[in-house]
């Protein structure tokens, strides 16, 4: 890793009162990204802006209350692609065990191997199917997860539905958004979080996240899960519960 990048992981690590140990996993972990990039699972190529742009947004969520105050729960990455905001978060919370979810197989692939790099075997578990299939009745996914977490994934609306049957009566939906994207999805949201049982609660600006206009939009689940949850695979999105 060269200077210009240490030099940023630092200021990251600082930022969040990482340890030397945690530190290093994260630089293990950006190595990884830097070297599947090929696979398309970033298409960032500068190793700064992964610490940036990955990295350091995603550890972000740290601000969160509803997050902190679930630092020893089960945590799930839904759609979790490249690993983040999953990966991170894990490194960042000693006392988590946290499911990276994603039905892509080489995006799967990619993440047991960053893992692997980051000596987060025994917490961290990959699993390789829709979240749909994750969450039906009688599915080890079901109604389990303190937190799920989504970072680029669908619109609000969409991500409440999904969530909603993964998460735990009392649990949250932790969504990476922008102020801007919550004036355009927020209502659509509210409407299906009516539906599913879920309640949006204040929003939490993300203010050590180096993008613009960064926000964790929150939804609390208040009621059990609805039978007619999960609906088929890909209707969340193809009809959404506001329309």
């Amino acid at each position: 890793m060269d200077v210009r990048t240490r030099k940023a992981l630092e200021r990251v690590a600082t930022t969040h009162d990482l340890s030397p140990e945690q530190t290093e996993s994260l630089a293990a972990f950006a190595r990884v990204l830097l070297g599947w990039r090929t696979s398309n699972v970033t298409g960032l190529t500068d190793p700064v802006a992964v610490i940036d742009t990955l990295i350091g947004d995603s550890l972000a969520l740290l601000e969160v209350p509803q997050l902190r105050e679930r630092a020893g729960a089960v945590l799930l990455d839904l759609g979790a692609g490249a690993g983040v905001p999953g990966i991170p978060l894990a490194v960042a919370l000693p006392g988590a065990r946290i499911t990276l979810l994603d039905a892509v197989a080489k995006k799967c692939d990619f993440m047991r191997a960053a893992v692997a790099a980051t000596g987060l075997e025994g917490r961290a578990t990959v699993v390789c199917r829709r979240s749909e299939s994750h969450a039906a009745v009688n599915e080890p996914g079901r109604e389990t997860y303190a937190v799920v977490l989504a970072r680029a994934v669908a619109q609000l609306a969409v991500l409440v539905e999904l969530a909603a049957p993964l998460l735990a009566e009392g649990g949250v939906l932790l969504a990476s958004k922008t102020w801007t994207a919550l004036r355009e999805e927020g209502e659509a949201a509210d409407i299906a979080a009516e539906r599913c049982g879920l309640r949006q609660e204040a929003p939490v600006p993300l203010v050590a996240s180096p993008l613009d206009q960064a926000v964790c939009v929150v939804f609390r689940k208040t009621e059990p899960c609805p039978d007619w949850l999960p609906r088929r695979e890909g209707m969340a999105a193809k009809r959404p519960l506001a329309l």
